[in-house]
């Protein structure tokens, strides 16, 4: 059985999400933002090891506790290789240190995801198929996960609305496309975006065609 948990990070109110399935002993994390203990609390109830921490974009609210996590679990890192900078500077991860609980720590032992608009990733025994995504971010990817029949979008849809593109990389042009792509998914999803409540993928193609 697959398993997702939610832990809801900092002062953005970013998703952050534990995965994994039930017969193996690791698991993924998806976008850890800034909330070191929630993350940490909720490894040590699923009484799984992180094998692999997942990044949908590079913005800080999705990523301040990768470096952390990575020292003391040694798990992989994997962004997409148009975002990998905002690992390592700070001002394009457009960091607010005014509302962050953790400092910006440079990550510099990361993987790039296979280039191209469709790759396939296999983290703690987990197929995921990724969606390059871009509009928020140049390198914004979403993962989809069919054996638990969900995907997690990051910032390029939400179950009301989508993300902002008026930061720097970010294209409204390019952001319509990534979500008409993720709207035409055959089949239904239960929607983990980053941030907001979850969705299932019918309802909000149901809402778009209505608005």
């Amino acid at each position: 059985m697959i398993n997702v948990r939610m832990m809801t990070c900092g002062a953005y109110a970013e998703n952050a999400y534990l995965v994994w399935d039930d017969e193996r002993p690791d698991c993924v994390l998806i976008d850890p933002g800034d909330d070191l203990p929630a993350i940490e609390g909720a490894l040590a109830a699923s009484g799984k090891r992180l094998s692999h921490i997942l990044l949908t974009h590079g913005h800080f609210d999705h990523t301040l506790a990768c470096a952390p996590l990575r020292e003391k679990y040694g798990a992989e890192v994997l962004i997409h290789p148009l975002d990998a900078h905002m690992l390592t500077e700070e001002s394009a991860s457009l960091m607010n240190r005014s509302v962050s609980r953790l400092p910006f720590m440079p990550l510099r032992d990361y993987k790039a995801y296979p280039s191209g608009p469709c790759f396939g990733l296999v983290a703690a025994g987990l197929t995921f198929e990724g969606i390059h995504t871009p509009g928020h971010t140049p390198g914004g990817v979403s993962l989809v996960l069919p054996a638990g029949r969900c995907v997690f979008t990051g910032d390029t849809l939400f179950a009301y609305g989508y993300g902002r593109y008026d930061f720097p990389g970010g294209d409204l042009y390019e952001l319509m496309s990534s979500i008409r792509g993720l709207l035409a998914l055959d089949g239904d999803y239960t929607v983990y975006s980053g941030h907001g409540e979850e969705d299932s993928l019918r309802s909000i193609a149901r809402r778009w065609r209505t608005e």
